[in-house]
């Protein structure tokens, strides 16, 4: 697995702004809001993140706190189409340690999917 230092240019956090300058409608581009969210969550809690890449698959953040603990998480905002979870989940089978593997969405289901623990935004957002 290969870690790019993550220069997450389009964290926008006036989403008006945002809409403004792209002119997108929030419901076709609600994936992308929801990752933009655990970014600067992620962010505030004072991690270190990077992208991780391996072969043709992408990582959406490899975090790492202050302890050296690090953290593989995949955003989605639902996962209830099977396609949708397996494109999700191909990334994680292509790395070789056994660090904590999260992929969090909109979906209320706590759910885990061979190592990997599936969790609500909110819940996630609210828990730490």
């Amino acid at each position: 697995m290969k870690f790019e230092e993550f220069q997450y240019l389009c964290s926008l956090v006036d989403v008006g702004l945002r809409n403004a300058l792209f002119g997108k409608e929030v419901s076709a581009d609600r994936g992308h809001l929801l990752e933009n969210i655990i970014y600067l969550e992620l962010q505030r809690r004072n991690y270190r993140i990077w992208i991780g890449k391996t072969d043709h698959l992408e990582v959406d953040f490899v975090v790492r706190d202050k302890n050296g603990y690090t953290q593989y998480i995949q955003v989605s905002y639902s996962v209830k189409d099977p396609i949708i979870l397996t494109r999700e989940l191909a990334p994680f089978d292509k790395i070789p340690d056994y660090n904590e593997r999260l992929l969090i969405t909109m979906d209320y289901e706590n759910d885990s999917h061979n190592g990997v623990k599936q969790v609500n935004a909110i819940d996630w957002l609210l828990n730490k």
